[in-house]
């Protein structure tokens, strides 16, 4: 198993996004004129077309789908970055320069009482 498919993969996608339908033209236009040489009143290259069309919408179905999650992670992130961003730096900041050198678990008491505490209460505390 490869340990960076999960930086891979998504680059994988989009290439596939983009070559499916390249694929598509390429393979049904030789099925097709092989089709117009050998046997022109069967024309079995439309299931030919019709399994690549079905690749071409998984292809791009796959890359609807990464592109919700980087959205819904994005959202995710800019709620994060506005209700604990600059303000809640500072006050780490803060917190993390006066005095005596500071314990990570020191670090991560001091951050879950910050969140614990009404943002009106916070403001008056700086």
């Amino acid at each position: 198993m490869n340990p960076l498919r999960f930086v891979t993969s998504p680059v994988s996608t989009l290439t596939r996004a983009i070559t499916a339908p390249l694929n598509f033209i390429f393979v049904v236009g030789l099925c097709l004129f092989i089709n117009w040489m050998v046997s022109p009143g069967n024309w079995w290259v439309k299931w030919v077309a019709f399994g690549m069309g079905i690749n071409v919408i998984v292809a791009w179905a796959r890359v609807a789908k990464l592109l919700f999650v980087v959205g819904v992670l994005a959202a995710i992130g800019y709620f994060i970055y506005k209700r604990y961003g600059a303000e809640a730096k500072a006050r780490y900041d803060a917190w993390r320069k006066d005095g005596e050198p500071k314990q990570p678990a020191e670090a991560v008491q001091f951050l879950l009482e910050t969140q614990a505490t009404p943002k009106s209460a916070q403001r008056s505390m700086v």
